[in-house]
């Protein structure tokens, strides 16, 4: 399999067993190659509609989006347009764009994904395996510990530093 990622500044870390890391301004042209397209962005003024009709369109039919992170990262209509119509050959999301706010029913997006073949849809629940609420625990604890002992957390995801 060859790995391709973009990433806010690839120059934050080594693209070890990547055979590219590059840039947002390299997104493009890794849809455009992609076979299967991974979305775990964290959902920011900048993510919000990263992907929107023009991004879905260079993807290859034959391709495959899965988007774990949050719905809002990718336009709405246009992928439901894009699957609909084929341009994508499917996509499994692990995302709402509506979540339920009464106890009635509440349809997962306004457009009607759930009528597509080509399309796999969970309530945000990938990340729930065995084992998950045990290590979040450990990790919350060890937390605790770093916090208390004057030392950064695990897992701390540094400020963007914006070049000028």
């Amino acid at each position: 399999m060859v790995v391709e990622a973009i990433r806010r500044d690839p120059a934050l870390r080594a693209a070890e067993g990547l055979a590219f890391l590059g840039g947002p301004d390299a997104l493009e042209a890794v849809l455009r190659r992609a076979d299967y397209v991974a979305v775990t962005v964290s959902l920011t003024d900048a993510t919000r509609n990263l992907l929107g009709e023009q991004q879905l369109r260079a993807m290859k039919p034959t391709a495959y989006l899965v988007n774990v992170a949050r719905a809002e990262i990718i336009q709405e209509q246009a992928l439901y347009r894009a699957l609909a119509e084929r341009a994508i050959a499917g996509a499994a999301l692990d995302v709402w764009y509506r979540y339920p706010s009464s106890a009635a029913p509440t349809l997962p997006a306004a457009a009607p994904f759930h009528e597509l073949d080509n399309v796999l849809m969970t309530p945000h629940v990938s990340g729930w395996t065995e084992g998950m609420l045990d290590a979040r625990a450990k990790v919350i604890a060890e937390n605790i510990l770093r916090a208390e002992r004057g030392e950064p957390p695990v897992n701390l995801i540094p400020p963007l530093v914006l070049r000028g």
